[in-house]
């Protein structure tokens, strides 16, 4: 299986940026190409966290706001804005100025426990999949939903979730497939998904990471029925990774480390002029005092060579 060794992009002035960066996105800001990607929280009991921005070219540039709660995902739409899961609110945020909308929808659930976690957009941009998270990552008290931008509606697409992170879109003879990951169950699930009838049916397991170390946390698509899923490793190792799976065979095929930053939490494919590069966060959340210090690259941003010659554009949700 091939390795390739990712390197530091970008390394966050201040701890409290390192926390828990999660879900790096390709978005245009003021005509600019920018990195973006949400930090859930900044500190083990901080119930508030923000969204970076990085520019690779020319020099180092880099944005940060606050978020009126724990961001969960932040997803590019058609202009200058992302739609953010906050805490338990969707909202949209304004890049030039950090300014942040109302809520656009809520989802129902009241329990103090539960937080927006990861998204992703439907193809087509008309709607979301995005599940939430026990904090405690301890019970299946979470849930996966769905958001239609046309009217703001919120529904209900699956319970007794843990902790739900990546998801990735795919198209067959029966339409539309979800790939869904439940982090404690160490799967990537597969279910058909009807936007119009606003439901998923379950359809099986297509990946089982149980014989890899660590947890499966965010998912990207590679566009060849391939897929890269980041492993967040609490253990004391010196490197994390990110392995590419075969979605019809399960198999594992390739692997990214990341030396110094064991925690990883989401990849993102990007179009460079050099060719694809895979963009890996990271974190330092629940690492003790001895192991940060043997991890000196622990929540910083990296890149990574890859073979692909092509990979899927951005998905834009068609925010009105």
């Amino acid at each position: 299986m091939r390795t390739t060794e990712a390197r530091v992009l970008f390394e966050p002035d201040n701890e409290e940026d390192r926390f828990l960066p999660e879900g790096p996105r390709a978005v245009v800001v003021e005509d600019t190409d920018y990195l973006v990607w949400v930090n859930i929280q900044t500190s083990p009991d901080s119930k508030a966290g923000g969204v970076i921005g990085y520019r690779e070219h020319p020099g180092r540039n880099t944005f940060a706001f606050p978020a009126p709660g724990r961001p969960g995902f932040a997803l590019s739409t058609t202009r200058d804005r992302l739609l953010v899961g906050v805490t338990k609110e969707l909202r949209a945020a304004e890049l030039a100025d950090g300014e942040w909308s109302g809520p656009l929808a809520t989802i129902p659930d009241d329990d103090p426990r539960t937080i927006i976690n990861d998204g992703a957009a439907v193809p087509g941009g008309e709607a979301v999949v995005f599940g939430t998270k026990d904090t405690k990552f301890k019970d299946p008290i979470a849930a996966l939903y769905l958001y239609t931008v046309g009217d703001n509606r919120v529904s209900l697409l699956a319970g007794r979730q843990t902790c739900s992170n990546g998801k990735v879109f795919r198209r067959d003879a029966g339409g539309l497939v979800l790939f869904d990951i439940d982090t404690p169950t160490k799967k990537v699930a597969r279910y058909r998904l009807d936007v119009a009838a606003r439901a998923a049916v379950p359809d099986g397991v297509a990946v089982d990471t149980a014989d890899q170390p660590g947890f499966p946390d965010g998912m990207c698509d590679c566009g060849d029925g391939t897929v890269i899923v980041a492993f967040y490793n609490p253990d004391p190792v010196a490197a994390g990774r990110a392995v590419r799976f075969d979605l019809a065979t399960g198999a594992a095929v390739e692997e990214w480390t990341t030396p110094g930053s064991p925690r990883v939490t989401c990849p993102l494919l990007v179009k460079r002029p050099d060719g694809v590069k895979l963009i890996l966060t990271t974190a330092t959340e629940g690492m003790p005092a001895d192991q940060r210090a043997r991890c000196p690259n622990a929540g910083c941003l990296f890149i990574a060579d890859t073979q692909f010659e092509t990979c899927p554009e951005p998905e834009l949700v068609r925010l009105p």
